[in-house]
């Protein structure tokens, strides 16, 4: 067999079977490699029953005193008291076939199960070996794996299956890392390292094996991303040196920071040499990333070439639109401006003025991508919000233009070195660690029941003073589901109190694109003070008046996105303040999540808390964006792995043409970036 033949061509599984398998994605034999067991019971202690504790695993030895088997009522088909020297405890199965219908009176028996409490200690349909079969490896003692289930699955079935599956691909299993990798951690092979992980004998040798076996993911992942890489930088790039740090510097209102400048420079190493620049750039909130992005986008058009920023959403391309004007001025270089809403007429100009005078920045969402946009002379791309477009986006625009563009890519959702190193392995990393000076500083509190009046009553006290706030709430409308607040009905209560006389607006996902600009705009000029508003101004609003930030039913928005929505306040140089505002009874892993915000502003902190919260998918919005979710490796703990992954040589391209077909199975449906067509 091979590991991607459907599971139900594996002995004792039927059509029934087969679906409750799915029901745990198991559609493959090499899914049911890549299920490890989620715990294992190790078969090797045994626990006096005297000893037992309810509700744990354990294994008792001893023999079968009393035998009842029950062919009417409701009770267990089979009762049996199994004794040792310490006390005894009942054994029940409901089902009357093997191994229970081999129980005898007198038989010597080892029993491993969860421990419960019924007319003392008990255990429901335990494994059994009986003593006189040691020989008998599957019945032997040692550590037995537990698999998850669902409802028609037994654990009996999945040992099964999983040693069945593990004796067909034997032969099917190619080597993915190096030898002396597999040596390093105590194995010969890569199937001895899947059968350990499966049947273990130890658990030093489960926990051995199931690290290989992420590392080998983290490895196989780390190539591919190396190849992207390989072929992003194997022809020359456009030379560009139109201008310098310097001279970027004297043409900006304020000095920048020794981070913007560090990082620039960094830019400017790279666009004034011969391969195309692949770099990543991470910044917290508030830390200047565009100014940096500006840097490029001026060197690019100085030099007589085009320069793109591609921003997730329309109200973000607008913000985009607007900064570059004010950073292109003093340079005498224009701005375009194309998005989804973009008139037919004025996409007609647009691509005349572009054909004409390449030499200029053009600002847009998605609707850049497509093969109409004249960008034939595109040599400096801006991807904002990277995890929003994913690899093969980013990598389709690059490869559409020769010789290939440099590539800045940012992200405001910082996160830990090794994992970016994972996540963004073909980009260099830039890091933005310095604050602008003369910023106010922002206090962030959670609000208890009590104080919610005395909070809306702050915010009217500001706007008299002439600052702004943002009300935000998780959803539009209100739902018959929930009794959540919503944001539609938050506006009609501002519009007829004591706020309504500064001037509100209302701000969500479902208005029109221009709908979305309109309200920005009449918030950032200060025709009116409160913003209502849902997540979509997370990103891409400046508007250095605004010092309140209130956000209701907080608890159901993630760390990383709270931390993007504080940002929006505290841009100028007044203080601010985000008051994070609970739903009724919270838990307490809602509060100590709120309560990170409130101890902390440094947002790789913040990221590092919501990795271990919700997980990298959650957090990175990769799963829909060219990323796997890794079957084993946990990037939220295994950091080390990660280091060591970083540091070995990555699988040849021919090399790694050849292994992914072979693995295809095992990242499903997901088109791997920068490979060949055809695996």
């Amino acid at each position: 067999m091979r590991t991607c033949d459907s599971i139900a061509l594996a002995q004792g599984v039927g059509t029934a079977r087969k679906a409750l398998l799915e029901r745990l994605s198991i559609h493959s034999f090499g899914d049911m490699i890549l299920n490890l067991p989620v715990r294992f019971i190790d078969r090797r202690t045994v626990t006096p029953i005297s000893n037992l504790k309810v509700g744990t695993d354990a294994v008792v030895s001893g023999r079968i005193v009393s035998l009842a088997r029950n062919r009417r009522g409701r009770g267990p088909v089979i009762s049996a008291i199994l004794s040792d020297d310490s006390g005894g405890i009942v054994l029940s199965f409901f089902r009357g076939g093997y191994p229970a219908s081999g129980l005898k009176e007198g038989l010597n028996v080892t029993a491993c199960g969860t421990v419960q409490s019924y007319r003392g200690f008990s255990m429901v349909h335990p494994d059994l070996y009986f003593n006189s079969q040691v020989s008998d490896a599957a019945s032997s003692p040692g550590m037995l794996p537990v698999y998850r289930l669902t409802s028609g699955l037994t654990q009996g079935f999945m040992r099964r299956l999983a040693r069945t599956v593990l004796d067909s691909v034997k032969e099917e299993l190619p080597e993915v890392l190096p030898v002396s990798t597999l040596r390093e951690y105590g194995f010969s092979s890569r199937w001895a390292a899947v059968k350990s992980a499966h049947l273990p004998s130890s658990p030093e040798e489960a926990s051995a094996a199931r690290d290989l076996l992420a590392l080998e993911e983290l490895y196989l992942y780390r190539s591919v991303l190396e190849s992207v890489r390989s072929a992003g930088t194997s022809t020359s790039g456009t030379v560009l040196s139109g201008v310098s740090v310097a001279g970027f510097e004297s043409g900006m209102p304020w000095k920048l920071t020794a981070a913007q400048r560090r990082v620039c420079s960094e830019i400017s190493a790279d666009i004034s040499s011969g391969p195309p620049m692949r770099r990543l750039l991470q910044g917290d909130v508030g830390s200047g990333k565009t100014v940096v992005a500006a840097f490029g986008c001026i060197s690019a058009v100085t030099s007589g070439y085009t320069a793109c920023v591609l921003a997730p959403t329309e109200v973000l391309a607008y913000q985009h639109l607007e900064s570059m004007k004010k950073f292109c001025e003093p340079f005498g270089i224009k701005v375009h401006i194309l998005t989804g809403g973009t008139p037919v007429s004025a996409r007609k100009t647009l691509a005349g003025e572009l054909k004409k005078e390449p030499a200029a920045v053009l600002v847009g969402t998605h609707a850049v991508l497509e093969n109409w946009v004249p960008l034939h002379r595109l040599a400096f791309l801006v991807v904002d919000e990277q995890h929003r477009f994913g690899v093969n986006q980013r990598e389709k625009l690059l490869d559409r233009v020769k010789p290939r563009p440099h590539a800045l890519i940012m992200s405001a959702t910082p996160i830990p070195r090794t994992l970016a190193m994972t996540f963004y392995g073909d980009l260099d990393l830039s890091v933005l660690d310095e604050m602008p000076s003369g910023r106010g500083k922002t206090e962030t509190a959670v609000v208890g029941p009590s104080e919610k009046n005395d909070v809306f009553r702050f915010m009217v006290e500001r706007l008299k003073n002439g600052e702004r706030a943002f009300l935000v709430y998780p959803l539009k409308e209100a739902s018959e589901k929930t009794d959540l607040r919503d944001a539609a009905t938050a506006y009609s209560v501002i519009c007829s109190g004591p706020a309504a006389e500064f001037g509100a607006g209302l701000l969500h996902g479902s208005m029109s694109p221009g709908e979305k600009v309109d309200v920005t705009r009449r918030f950032s000029s200060g025709e009116i003070s409160v913003l209502v508003s849902t997540t979509v101004i997370e990103v891409g609003i400046d508007v250095p008046e605004a010092t309140v930030m209130i956000v209701v039913n907080a608890e159901r928005f993630g760390l990383s996105q709270l931390h993007q929505l504080r940002g929006r306040v505290g841009r100028g140089a007044r203080d601010a303040w985000c008051f994070l505002v609970p739903g009724d009874n919270p838990s307490a892993e809602a509060l100590e999540r709120l309560n990170v915000l409130a101890s902390t502003a440094d947002g790789f902190k913040v990221a590092g808390k919501d990795l271990l919260f919700r997980g990298p998918g959650q957090v990175l919005g990769t799963a829909q964006h060219g990323i796997p979710e890794f079957r084993i490796a946990d990037l939220t703990c295994d950091g080390a792995l990660i280091e060591k992954v970083n540091t070995m040589q990555p699988i040849e391209l021919v090399e790694m043409t050849r292994l992914i077909k072979s693995q295809m199975w095992r990242y499903a449906d997901l088109v791997l970036p920068g490979l060949p067509s055809g695996t």
